[in-house]
């Protein structure tokens, strides 16, 4: 398992790692609370996470309620009310508050004498720049493969073409939906800890599966308005300054004019315009190149996409000079590209595409 979890102790919430067992508590009467680490899968780089985990929440006993508590302004904490069936689950694809994934579960009906088929409730949605959409409201699933009351329950969260397949049981015995949204806003994942909750969590596993990225990660708005702000000397635009190439077979795809934007421990170059071989597949937003670090802080490795969006990373190599000068070496292709960092964006402004001067020709390879 990877570390750093959140641990700590405050007056509202307790979280420990022991055993290879993650137990957090919220007693907040207030709000839920995420308790994320990295997967190293970053959005961009080829790749979603395929999650596995062992999840139970200890606040979840037939009839029972749960106390939480607020702090006032002095810090004074006193109690605000009790929770009947806290809300626990898992969360990926997490960038911040504002956007995730999320399956999110409850305890089922109150089964006081044992006679019914264990059951519990769940919700799959994704939020999205602070909007949620709903794949999954909350519904009712029933299974003996469901350990219930305080019991671990395996969750796979599963990679799928357009979305996440979503499974409950050690042998998916229960699906429990579709994540129409395919998307990764951040590289963390996690559980989720509602009011009154008290999770336990035990065998997290992940694993990356090949992803073709075709998808616009930024609107250009977005793109604009976090250029503008950003304090990062490497973040900016990048305009194209010369290619050369000792493969005939193998030209440029056009003359990319591309944004450098953080992602993870790495940057992506994001397309903004410029595409001349299969122009029509590429929109403002998409990933162009993945870049990361070697160590050396002026030296990437480089998953690049090729004007099909196909994915290029033997022996691809970036070097980001101090003059500002972005040079990747295709070390296997026989080709070099160079970009130029351009002059910060002023308030207001915004990226103005100019016409190319110099046509790409039809060749079988283009990137």
């Amino acid at each position: 398992m990877s570390l750093p979890w959140y641990i700590g102790k405050t007056a509202l919430r307790q979280s420990e790692f022991q055993d290879g067992i993650l137990t957090d508590c919220n007693l907040c009467a207030d709000s839920g609370a995420v308790n994320v680490v990295s997967t190293g899968i970053a959005p961009g780089e080829g790749a979603r996470p395929a999650i596995t985990l062992d999840v139970a929440n200890q606040h979840n006993r037939s009839g029972k309620r749960y106390a939480v508590y607020r702090t006032d302004s002095s810090g004074k904490t006193s109690r605000a009310g009790y929770v009947k069936k806290p809300v626990w689950g898992v969360v990926w694809g997490y960038r911040d508050r504002q956007n995730y994934h999320a399956l999110l579960l409850r305890a089922g009906d109150d089964d006081f004498y044992g006679y019914q088929t264990p059951e519990l409730q769940y919700t799959l949605f994704t939020v999205a720049r602070g909007d949620t959409t709903f794949h999954v409201r909350w519904r009712r699933v029933s299974s003996t493969a469901i350990h219930p009351e305080t019991g671990y329950n395996r969750l796979h969260i599963v990679p799928a073409r357009g979305g996440f397949d979503i499974f409950l049981g050690r042998e998916r015995e229960c699906r429990l939906g579709f994540c129409h949204d395919d998307r990764l806003f951040g590289d963390q994942a996690g559980i989720y800890v509602g009011r009154g909750a008290c999770v336990k969590m035990k065998n997290w596993s992940i694993s990356p599966h090949e992803y073709l990225e075709n998808q616009i990660l930024w609107t250009a708005e977005e793109l604009n308005e976090h250029l503008r702000h950003s304090v990062n000397p490497i973040e900016g635009t990048y305009e194209f300054l010369q290619a050369s190439s000792t493969n005939y077979n193998i030209r440029l795809g056009g003359n990319y004019h591309l944004a450098m934007v953080t992602n993870g421990n790495g940057y992506l170059l994001i397309y903004e315009s410029g595409a001349q071989r299969l122009s029509d597949q590429w929109q403002t937003g998409m990933v162009k190149a993945a870049l990361r670090p070697t160590g050396l802080s002026n030296l990437f490795n480089v998953i690049w996409y090729d004007a099909e969006h196909k994915p290029i990373d033997e022996g691809v190599k970036a070097i980001l000079a101090e003059n500002g000068v972005l040079t990747i070496h295709f070390t296997r292709e026989g080709v070099t590209l160079e970009w130029n960092r351009a002059a910060p964006r002023k308030d207001g402004e915004r990226y103005r595409p100019q016409n190319l001067q110099h046509p790409v020709q039809h060749t079988p390879i283009a990137l």
